[in-house]
Formats: structure tokens, C-alpha cells, sequence
């Protein structure tokens, strides 16, 4: 007999179908599945790319020597970029390659505003340049830009290879100047009218009105400075040519002669 011939059990041929349709059934869910979570993918993507999610506007706040615009442009970012694009860390790493920048910190919000929050560089003294020029210098010897106003308390930066570059740049050849400024007292460093590095790159610093503190090698800065404090407060100062604090357990004072 054909094997064509042989009837099935009813039973067995209705499981199969069963089966069969059990197949397709789990087989289309799992296609509307996918469908669905392929919808919402794009469908939030899609959100994201309108309006909804656009900077509608920049703030700057902490900005005075360097201006609203000059940060903006230096983040990179404008009304109608995608707010969630935004790389915080590194908006705020531009903007902290403006001269007067110290620190910038990068806050977004849902209502469109991005505020950029910076703190700026304080300055502890001056240098000139080749064109008579005098600039702003902060503690780590970044070059800030033009003295402008006041300059009371800064001392001048001088000697063998100080020279300004560019605003954001690091003066090269004051790192030992720099430590000596930060190292003294507020009562003393408002008495130093500038700190000058000679050849072989010791230290010296002229008072005012008169004297010159000679330091030597920019180490052991802050006993110098103590010593330097001590001498200036009980010492009589009439006549003063120069004290070395050199040694600070010994300064040796010289004076003019009567």
C-alpha cells in the first residue's frame, strides 16, 4: 500500500495544525514586538531632534575680565543645538582656554538654558614687554592680559629669561619668582615693588621705599619668608641697603654707612 494511502489519526493532525498556529502566533508577537521597540526608538529619537530638546539660550555667570560673548563663543555652543548633544566636560574645557579662565562648570536644563558658571584667575603680578607693554600674571604664571587700573600689591616680574607671550600662555622662567610672591605675608609682599631672577636663577626682591632682600635659590621659600618677616618687624630699617636671608636662621643685614 502508497504510503499516501495511510490516514492520519485526526487526533495527531489536529495537534499539528495546533502547532503549526501556536508557531505563527509566537512568531508574530515577537515581530510586534520589535516593531514596537524599533517605534519607540525612533519615535523618541525623533522627539530629541525637535525643538523640545534646542538650547534656547546661553547664560554666563562669574564672567567680568572676559566678556559674555567671549565665553559663549568659546564653548561651542548656540541657540538651536540639540541639548542633548552636550558634552559638559568638554564645553567647559574650551572655555577654560580663555586667558582669565580658571574654572568652568557646564549645567543644562530641560527648559532650554545652558549656564555656563566660571570662576576667573586672580592676579599677583606684572611683567613688561619688549614694546613697553605691562601684563597681568596669575600664581601659576599664566599670562592674563594687559594691566589695566590699579596694579597696587603686584610686584613686577624681572630678569634673565621672564619674557610675556601670548594671553594664555605660561611665562616661562618664573616658576622660582612666582613661589617666592605666594610664600611671603600679605604685610611684606605689599612692601616688594618687583622679584628678579638673575642669570644663574637666584632670587632678589626690591622693597619700597628702599633695600633689596636677596633669597638666592628658590628653595626653602617659606623660612626665607618667615625670616624675612621677622627681620623687617623688629629690626630698624633706617639705612637699609640689603638683608640675605640666604641662610634663614641668620639674615645679615647691610646698611649704609653713617
Amino acid at each position: 500500500m502508497d504510503d499516501t494511502d495511510v490516514e492520519v489519526d485526526p487526533r495527531i493532525a489536529a495537534r499539528r495544525l495546533s502547532v503549526a498556529q501556536e508557531r505563527r502566533r509566537r512568531r508574530a508577537r515577537r515581530l510586534l514586538v520589535v516593531a514596537v521597540v524599533v517605534g519607540v526608538v525612533v519615535g523618541a529619537w525623533l522627539i530629541t531632534r525637535t525643538g523640545l530638546f534646542d538650547i534656547d539660550r546661553l547664560r554666563v555667570d562669574g564672567a567680568t575680565h572676559e566678556s559674555a560673548d567671549e565665553v559663549v563663543t568659546a564653548s561651542g555652543l548656540r541657540p538651536g543645538d540639540q541639548l542633548l548633544d552636550i558634552d559638559s566636560g568638554s564645553v567647559a574645557a574650551r572655555v577654560e582656554q580663555l586667558p582669565w579662565v580658571d574654572t568652568a562648570k557646564v549645567a543644562t536644563s530641560m527648559n532650554g538654558v545652558v549656564a555656563i558658571t566660571v570662576t576667573e584667575r586672580t592676579p599677583v603680578a606684572t611683567i613688561g614687554d619688549s614694546m613697553g607693554g605691562r601684563h597681568l600674571v596669575d600664581a601659576t604664571g599664566r599670562l592674563l592680559g594687559p594691566v589695566e587700573g590699579d596694579t597696587a600689591g603686584l610686584a613686577s616680574l624681572e630678569g634673565a629669561g621672564v619674557t610675556p607671550g601670548a594671553p594664555g600662555e605660561t611665562i616661562e622662567g618664573a616658576e622660582g619668582a612666582l613661589q617666592a610672591i605666594a610664600a611671603l605675608g600679605p604685610g611684606v609682599r605689599s612692601r616688594v615693588i618687583a622679584v628678579v631672577v638673575e642669570n644663574d636663577g637666584t632670587l632678589k626682591l626690591r622693597l619700597n621705599p628702599q633695600g633689596v632682600v636677596i633669597l638666592g635659590p628658590p628653595t626653602d621659600l617659606a623660612a626665607k619668608a618667615a625670616s624675612l618677616t621677622t627681620f623687617l618687624g623688629q629690626v630698624e630699617q633706617r639705612g637699609l641697603v640689603s638683608v640675605s636671608v640666604v641662610d634663614p636662621a641668620n639674615p645679615v643685614a647691610r646698611r649704609t654707612p653713617r
